[in-house]
Parts: structure tokens; C-alpha cells; sequence
């Protein structure tokens, strides 16, 4: 089932947008979708980032011995 969003733009950002998807060679629909799927999983990148500095456990090699734990 698919929904429908109305999103109301003025002329300017309507006009905008729409050449930035003819740019694209995109409908504005898939340009606004997929640029809103980039922005959310940027933003969730960033969560997880934090997250993990906020760990108290860091576990860190040297260059050396990483290299032989790989078997390097």
C-alpha cells in the first residue's frame, strides 16, 4: 500500500527543487525521498558514533600487533 504526503512549497523552493531533480534526471518524488533516506541515516550514523565514544571500553592496538592478530 502506498501513502501520500502533501508537502506545501512556495514557488521558489518548488522551483528549486525541481530543477535540482531534472538535474538529477529524477522525478522531485524520488529526490525527495531519497535525499530524506540520506539525512536519516546520517543522523543515525552519527547516534552510533556517539554512542560508542560514550563506551567506557576501548580496546586500541598498535599498528604492529593489529597487523598480527590479522595474521599480517
Amino acid at each position: 500500500m502506498m501513502k501520500t504526503i502533501t508537502v506545501r512549497l512556495n514557488e521558489d523552493e518548488a522551483k528549486a527543487y525541481e530543477n535540482f531533480a531534472k538535474l538529477n534526471n529524477m522525478p522531485l518524488s524520488n529526490l525527495l525521498k531519497r535525499t530524506l533516506e540520506e539525512k536519516m541515516e546520517t543522523e543515525l550514523d552519527l547516534q552510533a558514533i556517539k554512542e560508542y565514544e560514550n563506551k567506557d571500553s576501548h580496546e586500541t592496538y598498535a599498528h604492529e600487533d593489529l597487523k598480527k592478530l590479522l595474521g599480517l
